[in-house]
């Protein structure tokens, strides 16, 4: 597309075209609804690992530096709660954010407040297994999160050669994610 008239670009509305613009409201949004995400899955993973094998649950073992260790099963659980949830993570970022180059950056957030309450709770994490697990979480929560963005990002758009547009009949479109009601 050429530039108007007046000199100027037309506005590239959608989410497939160039830069978007700065909404600040819908980044904040965004990084809500993946903290909560973030503290209810591991939190129910957590508590339902913890029912499994026996030991107490408690949500403070979140924040518990000492807690995330392959030492025993109650260490275990836990990570394997961790690494559950950076799963469930990854595929909420395809619905929530929906763009893979803004993967690292909300995964890391959600991770950096996990990180200041434990700080906060507990103290600086000083253990090696704490780093070690933490960043195998995070690891995976971004690559798995970037390759299913990726995947959403490269599927075909239909231009209605089936579709009801393409007969005269209006088709209401449903907002499908965060973005589409912001």
């Amino acid at each position: 597309l050429g530039p108007a008239p007046g000199g100027e670009m037309p506005a590239m509305e959608g989410k497939f075209y160039g830069a978007e613009k700065f909404k600040p409201r819908l980044i904040v949004t965004q990084m809500v609804v993946m903290q909560s995400s973030f503290a209810l899955s591991l939190a129910a993973f957590s508590a339902c690992a913890d029912l499994a094998i026996g030991a107490p649950v408690s949500l403070s073992q979140l924040f518990e530096v000492q807690a995330y260790t392959w030492d025993d099963n109650a260490g275990m659980a836990l990570c394997f709660s961790l690494w559950l949830t950076a799963v469930v993570m990854a595929l909420m970022l395809r619905y929530v954010v929906e763009r893979a180059k803004k993967c690292l950056d909300f995964v890391v957030t959600y991770h950096f407040f996990h990180f200041v309450a434990t700080c906060y709770v507990t103290g600086f994490p000083s253990t090696v297994s704490w780093w070690v697990i933490h960043f195998a979480a995070l690891l995976l929560a971004v690559l798995l999160g970037e390759y299913v963005c990726m995947l959403a990002e490269t599927q075909d758009i239909g231009l209605g050669a089936k579709g009801g547009a393409s007969k005269g009949r209006k088709v209401k479109k449903k907002p499908s994610t965060i973005d589409d009601e912001l």
